[in-house]
C-alpha cells in the first residue's frame, strides 16, 4: 500500500525485532459500515491518548514522523479498518511505517506506547487456524472457499483445473464458464465452480470424482500447506472422501452440511466453531506432552528457564494466561529475565513479559497459547514445551 502503510496478515519478526523506537500499537474493536463513524471518532480518541504518552516519554524531535503516520490512518480510518462487524483495528506505528493487521475478533481500546510493538494482542491472530480452507464437496460438485475469523472468498482454481474436469466429467462440466445452475451462498459469497448436476450419479462415480476433487486440491494447497482445511458435506459424503483423501491439514471434524445450503454467516460461524475446537485440543495435547516431558528437562514454568530456552530458539509451544499481566522483558541476548513490581492502577505503562516471550517464540515458529488460566501448570502464569 502506498504511503508508508502496509496491511498484513501473518507474524514479520523482522518488523517486531528491528523497528526503531518510539512505537505505538494501537487497538480498536469495529463496528463495520454502520458504527463507522462512531469508531473513527473512538480512534481519534486513542490517537490523542498516544500522543499523550508520547509526550511524556519522549523528546518531540523523535517521533514527529510518527506524528503524520497517526494522522495518515486517521485520515484513512475507514479504508483501513475492517468492513465486518466484531472484529478490530490494529495500528503499529513508527516514524517510517505503518503496519495495518484487521483481526477478525474484538480487542481494545487500547494505546500502547514504548521502544517496542505491542503485539499479545494479536496472538490469536497468528495461532493454529487464524487462516483455512473450507473444501464443499457434494457427489458431483466441490467449491473451495479461503477464511478467516471475519470473512470468506472463494478460490478461483487455475485454469487447467477447470480444463481437466472438463475432459474427466464431460456430463458434470462442460467447460463453460458460467454454468452456474446451483444454489449460492448468500451475502455475495460466490457459487461452485460450474459443475453440472446429473441426478443419476452413481457411488462409482462419486468415488472417480472424489479422487479427481483430492488430487486437484492438494495439488493446489502445495504452497500452502500449513493451512488447515475443513470439509463441508453431508455425512455420507464425509466419509468416502476422507477415505481416500490426502489433502494436507484435513481436520478430523468437519462441518456435515451441504456447503451449497448455508449462507455465508452460519458457514463462517460453524468454521469457527471447528478452528476454536481444533485450537482446543491441539493446545490439551500439547499440554500433556508438557506434563511428561518437564520432569526430564523438556520443558518449564520457571520464567528464567523459559528465556534461556527462548534464546536457545528451542520452544515447540509457548503457553501464557490469558489476561496475565507479568511487568518486565528479557534481553534477547542472554535469555535474562528482569521483572518489575506491578504497577496498582493494571494499565500497561511499560515493558510486559508475555508479549516479549510471544514475540520471541513466533520468531522462531514457536506455537503460541493464550489458555484460560487454571490450565496453565505452576504459578507463573507461563509454561513452555521445548522441542527437544
Amino acid at each position: 500500500m502506498e504511503d508508508g502503510i502496509s496491511v498484513l496478515t501473518d507474524f514479520d519478526a523482522a518488523l517486531f525485532e528491528h523497528a526503531e523506537p518510539p512505537l505505538v500499537s494501537l487497538y480498536l474493536p469495529t463496528h463495520g459500515h454502520a458504527g463507522a463513524e462512531e469508531d473513527r471518532i473512538e480512534f481519534k480518541n486513542l490517537v490523542e491518548e498516544a500522543r499523550g504518552k508520547l509526550a511524556q516519554e519522549f523528546e518531540h524531535r523523535e517521533h514527529t514522523g510518527l506524528d503524520a503516520r497517526l494522522d495518515q490512518v486517521a485520515t484513512r480510518f475507514e479504508e483501513l479498518a475492517s468492513p465486518a462487524s466484531g472484529g478490530s483495528l490494529a495500528v503499529l506505528a513508527g516514524n517510517d511505517r505503518t503496519y495495518i493487521y484487521q483481526p477478525g475478533y474484538e480487542v481494545g481500546p487500547l494505546a500502547f506506547v514504548g521502544e517496542r510493538f505491542y503485539a499479545r494482542p494479536l496472538l490469536r491472530n497468528f495461532q493454529f487456524g487464524s487462516r483455512y480452507f473450507l473444501l464443499g464437496l457434494s457427489a458431483d460438485r466441490f467449491a473451495l472457499v479461503r477464511g478467516d475469523f471475519g470473512s470468506l472468498e472463494r478460490v478461483e482454481l487455475p485454469a487447467d483445473v477447470l480444463d481437466e474436469f472438463s475432459e474427466e466429467f464431460p456430463l458434470v462440466y462442460d467447460g463453460h464458464e458460467g454454468a452456474l445452475d446451483y444454489s449460492s451462498l448468500e451475502n455475495h459469497l460466490p457459487p461452485y465452480h460450474g459443475w453440472k448436476s446429473r441426478n443419476d450419479v452413481r457411488k462409482e462415480e462419486a468415488g472417480k470424482f472424489f479422487q479427481h476433487v483430492n488430487k486437484a486440491v492438494t495439488d493446489y494447497l502445495a504452497t500452502d500447506a500449513g493451512l488447515p482445511v475443513i470439509l463441508v458435506s453431508l455425512p455420507e459424503h464425509q466419509t468416502a472422501f476422507r477415505r481416500i483423501s490426502t489433502v494436507p491439514n484435513l481436520l478430523d471434524e468437519g462441518i456435515e452440511k451441504d456447503i451449497g445450503g448455508i449462507d455465508a454467516p452460519e458457514l463462517l460461524d460453524a468454521a469457527k466453531a471447528v478452528i476454536e475446537h481444533a485450537r482446543e485440543v491441539r493446545a490439551d495435547a500439547l499440554l500433556e506432552k508438557l506434563g511428561d516431558a518437564e520432569p526430564h528437562g523438556g520443558g518449564s514454568t520457571d520464567l528464567a528457564a523459559i528465556g534461556l530456552a527462548l534464546v536457545e530458539r528451542k520452544v515447540r509451544a509457548l503457553f501464557a494466561a490469558e489476561d496475565a499481566y507479568i511487568p518486565g522483558g528479557f534481553d534477547e541476548a542472554t535469555g535474562e529475565v528482569s521483572l518489575f513490581e506491578r504497577e496498582p492502577h493494571g494499565r500497561f505503562q511499560g515493558p510486559e513479559l508475555a508479549d516479549a516471550f510471544a514475540r520471541a517464540a513466533l520468531a522462531q515458529d514457536a506455537e503460541v497459547f493464550e489458555l484460560p488460566a487454571e490450565k496453565i501448570p505452576g504459578d507463573t502464569g507461563m509454561a513452555a514445551l521445548y522441542r527437544y
